[in-house]
């Protein structure tokens, strides 16, 4: 980054078309999950309505369910990320969570978890479109 006593500015390195479709997806996955919840946080007896964030039952890093709908519920901040009782900080939200959707939704969703993934710019711009239409159809 040192040529000739001067700084260079660092050069911002534009987003691959892959790149940008998962982050497109990764927004309209959230706005359908909270919409199928009717924007209210889906923890029993919660009802809030502000501060809600789109939970991935199973994490967001696995491809097979990142933007399966059946895998995301709705929660206010609080019980997502900064309750002691909330999806990132307590082992027993995964009971909560078990009889909340099912314990056969989550076997679905758990058994989609273990398989391998990888999408195609194809696949993906074919989601984004399926996504929107279905944002556009509530």
């Amino acid at each position: 980054m040192f040529k000739k006593g001067k700084w260079r500015k660092a050069v911002k390195k534009a987003k691959t078309e892959r790149k940008k479709l998962r982050d497109q997806l990764d927004k309209l996955w959230a706005v359908i999950v909270k919409q199928r919840a009717g924007n209210v946080c889906e923890y029993l007896g919660c009802n809030k309505i502000t501060y809600l964030n789109s939970h991935h039952i199973f994490g967001k890093m696995n491809l097979a369910t990142r933007w399966d709908l059946e895998n995301g519920l709705c929660l206010c901040c609080g019980h997502h990320t900064l309750n002691t009782f909330s999806a990132h900080q307590s082992p027993a939200f995964e009971d909560w969570i078990k009889e909340h959707i099912g314990k056969e939704r989550y076997r679905r969703i758990e058994a989609r978890s273990y398989t391998i993934k990888k999408w195609t710019i194809e696949e993906l711009k074919a989601l984004v479109e399926e996504f929107k239409k279905e944002i556009n159809s509530e």
